[in-house]
């Protein structure tokens, strides 16, 4: 669509025919206003040298933001292309639609401001694909209770550019502006990390829909993690298997390398601390596992089953060959790294005994999943992946939070705390004191099938 919308422009600069210049203009348009972000015209915007070209895309980046109830932003874009070209043909446009924003829907929207920060731009394909489909289901999430309430809440969308001196600017718009309530991202790990540093003399929530790293809620007291960080997920496994499955004796096989050794820690701790034994451990290095034999059947017969944290999800037929060479028949527990594995078919029956931790499960069967994703897809032109299930799901949250209380950053961060939880498609969330998601879903290998569990809330 943006390669067309493009080449649409250029019919648009240079053809000296008005029909084909029209129809142009009306055709780029509709693409842009069906299937683009504003954020994608922005680009475009910065290196067009035609002062039409440069007016024409900041009226469709005015209407797109307006699409998405982003009032504030539509009347800066408006202006903008009012005061630098103020002899353009879509002038007298920016004006009637500026007066058609009556200041009933402007002063609702700057009551509560939700600011969004991602790294819209500065990225590789991959990543930059994730970013703007966890914006789609920030947007779906805020669009969907705007249509319900009075009360309406908007968005503020900082395009952080994968750039930190990009930050310390919003830092800085943010701090001067109370209307934000709360931050939602960034999602990868330097923005995050420089975010929390940055944002620490600013007294407002940050929830962030993907980092996973230990210890980042001790950086800035106001940040909460809706994606679980290596600690919760190891006490996770360790009190369903202690709590729900009421094993007592464990034993755990992991990889010396990558985070599988935290987690290998983590676990043991946990599961000691719930009373639990850890009957016995080994090792492997990942990458290097051959057909010598690193599992002692003999030790792991008081066990009731073994932890295997992977740090690589090749190594999953390797591990499997070894443990069925050693005629070891119990259950098997993981972390999500299980999920992304290959090479079940070679060892069935254990196969069939795994048993993991993961931040992310869609049930595509269910069929409040399925109406959602139809009405997503309807609207945005892509599925509900989990890219988006982690911006819609903490979108959720985040105005169920801002539910029926008065809406200043402490009472909001106060209510986060309270361990309010929140049903989403990927995950449930809920929060305590310590401001990291308590809940990961159980899920279990079958037959060549994932199935879902349980979605199963850790205690701290």
């Amino acid at each position: 669509y943006l390669k067309a919308f493009s080449q649409l422009l250029n019919v648009l600069q240079y053809s000296v025919s008005k029909i084909y210049s029209d129809e142009a203009e009306h055709s780029g348009e509709n693409l842009a206003l069906q299937y683009l972000n504003f954020s994608d015209l922005k680009p475009l915007y910065n290196s067009a040298k035609d002062e039409k070209i440069k007016s024409y895309l900041l009226i469709l980046t005015g209407k797109l933001q307006v699409g998405n109830n982003l009032f504030r932003e539509a009347i800066v874009s408006f202006n903008e292309l009012i005061k630098l070209y103020p002899n353009s043909f879509y002038k007298n446009e920016a004006e009637l639609l500026i007066s058609k924003m009556s200041p009933g829907n402007s002063s609702n929207v700057d009551d509560t401001l939700i600011g969004v920060m991602l790294p819209l731009t500065g990225l590789g394909n991959e990543s930059l694909s994730a970013a703007k489909e966890i914006l789609e289901g920030i947007k779906f999430s805020v669009s969907g209770f705007n249509n319900e309430r009075e009360d309406k809440i908007g968005l503020l969308i900082y395009d952080t550019e994968n750039d930190s001196g990009k930050i310390i600017e919003i830092r800085n718009e943010i701090a001067g502006n109370l209307a934000v309530k709360a931050i939602i991202g960034p999602v990868f790990s330097n923005e995050v990390e420089i975010t929390l540093k940055e944002f620490k003399s600013i007294n407002i929530p940050i929830i962030s829909p993907t980092a996973t790293d230990n210890d980042l809620t001790f950086v800035n007291d106001n940040f909460f993690q809706a994606n679980p960080n290596f600690v919760i997920r190891a006490k996770v496994m360790a009190q369903y298997i202690f709590y729900v499955e009421n094993k007592r004796k464990m034993a755990i096989f992991n990889s010396i390398d990558g985070y599988s050794p935290l987690l290998a820690a983590e676990f043991s701790n946990e599961f000691r601390r719930l009373g639990g034994e850890i009957v016995t451990k080994f090792t492997y290095k990942s990458g290097s596992l051959t057909s010598e034999a690193l599992v002692d059947s003999a030790k792991l017969v008081p066990a009731e089953g073994i932890y295997v944290p992977l740090s690589d999800k090749r190594d999953v037929p390797f591990l499997l060959s070894q443990l069925v060479q050693t005629n070891v028949d119990i259950a098997l527990y993981g972390n999500q790294d299980w999920f992304l594995a290959k090479g079940f078919e070679t060892s069935p029956e254990l196969s069939n005994k795994v048993t993991f931790t993961s931040d992310y499960f869609i049930e595509f069967n269910n069929s409040e999943y399925q109406d959602f994703n139809k009405n997503f897809l309807a609207r945005t032109k892509i599925d509900a992946n989990r890219n988006v299930l982690y911006g819609y799901d903490a979108a959720k949250y985040m105005l169920t939070v801002l539910r029926n209380i008065s809406r200043n950053r402490e009472n909001i961060k106060a209510k986060m705390q309270t361990g309010i939880s929140v049903n989403g498609f990927h995950n449930n969330i809920s929060f305590d004191q310590n401001r990291v998601n308590l809940f990961l879903n159980i899920v279990r290998y079958k037959d060549g099938v994932f199935e879902l569990v349980d979605k199963f809330k850790a205690t701290n």
